[in-house]
């Protein structure tokens, strides 16, 4: 609208040097009247398009409210640390904890007492135009009680940004991870003596277009994950997790049209292949896990003027298997997160879907994930954010009867004593209840954690 009227206001000083400028005379004031004129003329066409590309840019801007844990509090944030051309954010978080069911097991549970440290930084190059950037962590988890628990998370990322021209940008990265399971995960159930450990590497790029209302992304993937084998608890017999180890290969585009500054609609399809190092012996016969699939849907993005900003898309998804001894999947897929801002120190977050996923069960390569969650975010203080969460899970199998069920409730608040030191505590819930035929014994569990921590910054 500024520039707007700046043109308007602008336009009328054309009009009135055009209008002056029919009065030459020879004493030469037709020169400087025509000077004049050249100057608002060139002023007014600069402002037009300066407005015009700021009204495309904003087609796409979801930044009228600002979310609680996005706002920047200047007397309580980090400085970054300089590197060369590397903006850097590093560092060090330290903290305790306590759970009442290492193992998450129904039956002879073990409290514990866990000790973590961690070392993090982010890092980006501050040019105007393309990108340089990496995040890098390391984190140790010590079990007091029981070693065996103790493990290592590592995880190493690189990306960039080629800004080709004002609409088009390319984009890549590569990365490597050096984690574990945590308990409560599927692979669990048939309780191994330690966590059981996966390495992962990926890579992927994208190119994107973005002019006036239309906007294109378009992304590409693919990531290596391996698994280590296993003992069970007491019997020590191998619990084999070979037949998990996957290439998986993703590839997926969106075409988007703004209607308005606060609104647009999209179509989006995504390609996916699975393929497994191993076959899997079914009764003495080799069995493949392997599988192609899609979903194609169509949504809208966008930020009502009632406080209220998100995404939702719809579709239809499809997994067909290499294999006909395991079944193939469809039906719906549901994707979306809405941003609520009841007020400017409150933000609340919802999310849903329903996509296809392998969590790693030995007799049923695929099952239907559907999932529903709520988060609460709270300035009570500018230096003090108190954030609830609740999410409920639901995994269905499509190989077997069986239904995995999973509450997850949390609460945690984090305290800003100064820009270099950041106290936070939290208390988390976790239930997973599982029914079924195809379900032996009781995986089911009850898991709570408290814990403190601290973060400082250099």
């Amino acid at each position: 609208m500024a520039e707007a009227q700046d043109g308007a206001k602008l336009a009328g000083t054309i009009k009135t040097a055009g209008s002056q400028g029919l009065q030459f005379n020879e004493n030469g004031k037709s020169m400087r009247d025509v000077k004049r004129l050249s100057f608002a003329s060139v002023t007014v066409c600069a402002l037009t398009v300066a407005g015009a590309h700021a009204q495309a840019d904003n087609y796409y801007s979801r930044d009228k409210y600002t979310a609680v844990l996005d706002r920047s509090q200047p007397e309580f944030d980090p400085a970054p640390v300089r590197l060369g051309t590397f903006v850097v954010r590093p560092s060090a978080e330290a903290g305790v904890s306590y759970t009442d069911n290492v193992l998450a097991s129904d039956q002879d549970k073990e409290s514990g007492t866990i000790a973590t440290g961690a070392l993090l930084a982010r890092g980006d190059t501050d040019w105007s135009v393309h990108s340089i950037g990496f995040d890098v962590s390391a984190r140790r988890s010590e079990y007091l009680d029981q070693s065996s628990e103790s493990y290592n998370d590592l995880r190493a990322r690189v990306r960039g940004r080629l800004d080709v021209t004002r609409a088009i940008s390319i984009g890549a990265a590569a990365y490597a991870e050096d984690r574990v399971e945590p308990r409560t995960d599927f692979s669990s159930a048939f309780s191994p003596d330690a966590p059981i450990e996966f390495t992962v590497q990926g890579a992927e790029g994208y190119i994107n277009y973005q002019n006036d209302r239309v906007r294109w992304t378009n992304n590409v993937g693919v990531r290596k994950e391996d698994y280590e084998n296993a003992t069970q608890i007491g019997t020590g017999l191998p619990i084999d997790q070979g037949f998990r180890d996957n290439t998986q290969t993703t590839a997926t585009s969106r075409l988007a049209y703004a209607v308005s500054p606060d609104l647009a609609v999209f179509g989006q399809g995504t390609y996916r292949v699975r393929d497994y190092d191993e076959q899997q012996d079914f009764g003495g016969i080799l069995r493949s896990r392997d599988s192609k699939g899609y979903t194609a849907a169509v949504g809208v993005d966008f930020e009502l003027t009632s406080l209220v900003r998100g995404e939702i898309a719809i579709g239809y998804l499809n997994e067909t298997k290499d294999d006909s001894f395991f079944e193939d999947v469809s039906g719906l897929s549901v994707d979306g997160r809405f941003l609520w801002f009841p007020s400017q120190l409150t933000t609340v977050t919802l999310t849903g879907g329903r996509s296809v996923t392998d969590t790693g069960v030995f007799d049923s390569p695929t099952a239907i994930y559907s999932r529903v969650g709520a988060r609460v975010d709270h300035e009570l203080r500018r230096n003090i954010i108190l954030s609830a969460t609740a999410e409920y899970s639901d995994y269905s199998y499509e190989e077997i009867d069986r239904s995995d069920e999973l509450v997850s409730l949390g609460l945690q608040a984090t305290y800003k004593m100064s820009p270099r030191v950041h106290f936070n505590t939290f208390v988390e819930r976790d239930d997973r209840d599982v029914s079924g035929t195809s379900v032996l014994g009781a995986p089911a569990f009850g898991v709570t954690t408290v814990g403190v921590g601290v973060r400082l910054f250099p």
